[in-house]
């Protein structure tokens, strides 16, 4: 039955995870992959920095029996093995972003070996679908895995945050996968779900160990594939799915191009004007903000599902809403720069002006 035999797969990674990460902490030590605080670390203490390596081990175990239920595509498997190595390199000797995009690129092409992701895009209004060219779906499909996976790079930014957003994600991408029934799918993302809740149980601040870029990349590597490989024929609602569930890294990540641009600013250069650092400057706790955060995730996550379910107006207005709550933060938290305020200003202008109006009666 397919709910024991998911619920199978989830308790062994939870499990695997359980048990392996304080090994995993002691192995961390032993070989310096260890992170020391600075000028952009929240943390004050050196903390361990290869839990990438125990959350890949339990998305492992948790597949182990999942292999005995379903047909798993080997380029996937590859590369993730690939994104986990390009991440301890980087753990431990901070190789230059060129390389560690190399490694990504790499494990890109290893999922599309197996043919585009994107096959046919249905036409919005209407029943037919057009084929769609490899010449166009490759190249989306290998951007759409090389942004998410450093965009979830970039959130991880404070204790649990990166491993809660990501396993809210995996969650919303397991109940489309069950509604579309794509079990391969399914089985995949609750192994990691359940490597990544028994993670968080060692990574929720005060953090006894960091996942590391091995982690985060990882992440970012398995929700970018598992989010769009559900939905070969797209159509207009399913196209726009994979980035309501993915919105916050998304939204972090091109608020932050958007910001270093205007500012004269490398792209690639860190700041600390990330969503996380302006609610921790606004006075929120560490947890309290990763947990704000996770209600964000949350809210995307119940829309893109809400989104999938709805008719064409349900499903407008869901989207409408879900970007007006998007412009509302950016401008409410100053993720670009203190002067964009053009929604809070027209609503202000309405305010003054409905405000002047009752005076005048």
């Amino acid at each position: 039955m397919d709910i024991i035999a998911l619920a199978v797969t989830f308790a062994l990674a939870f499990f695997t995870s359980l048990a392996i990460t304080p090994l995993v902490i002691k192995l961390a030590f032993k070989l310096n992959f260890v992170d020391h605080p600075g000028q952009r670390r929240v943390h004050q203490k050196a903390t361990p920095r290869l839990g990438g390596l125990g959350i890949f081990i339990a998305f492992l175990a948790g597949l182990s029996y999942a292999l005995t239920q379903i047909e798993l595509p080997l380029g996937i498997l590859a590369g993730a093995l690939i994104i986990v190595v390009t991440g301890l390199l980087d753990d431990r000797f901070s190789i230059r972003p060129i390389q560690k995009l190399f490694g990504q690129s790499i494990a890109a092409v290893f999922v599309l070996i197996d043919g585009p992701i994107i096959n046919t895009l249905t036409v919005p209004f209407s029943d037919s679908a057009i084929v769609i060219s490899p010449y166009i779906a490759v190249p989306i499909a290998f951007i759409w895995i090389l942004g998410i996976t450093n965009a979830v790079n970039l959130i991880d930014g404070l204790d649990g945050l990166a491993g809660g957003v990501s396993l809210i994600a995996a969650l919303s991408i397991f109940t489309m996968a069950i509604m579309t029934g794509n079990m391969a799918v399914a089985f995949m993302v609750i192994a990691l779900a359940g490597g990544l809740l028994g993670f968080l149980f060692f990574n929720f601040h005060p953090a006894k160990i960091f996942m590391g870029d091995s982690g985060s990349l990882l992440l970012g590597y398995l929700l970018a594939v598992f989010s769009v490989i559900s939905f070969k024929q797209v159509t207009f609602v399913t196209l726009i799915i994979p980035i309501i569930i993915l919105a916050v890294p998304i939204v972090d990540t091109m608020i932050a191009i958007i910001r270093r641009k205007l500012n004269n600013k490398r792209i690639m250069e860190a700041d600390k004007h990330h969503l996380h650092h302006k609610l921790l400057a606004m006075g929120f706790s560490h947890r309290a903000t990763v947990l704000f955060i996770y209600m964000i995730a949350a809210f995307f996550g119940i829309a893109a599902v809400l989104f999938y379910t709805s008719g064409l107006l349900g499903s407008t207005i869901i989207f409408l809403f879900c970007l007006l709550m998007t412009e509302l933060m950016i401008e409410k938290l100053q993720l670009i720069n203190t002067k964009y305020r053009p929604v809070l200003a027209t609503l202000n202008r309405v305010r003054a002006a409905t405000v002047t109006g009752e005076r005048n009666r």
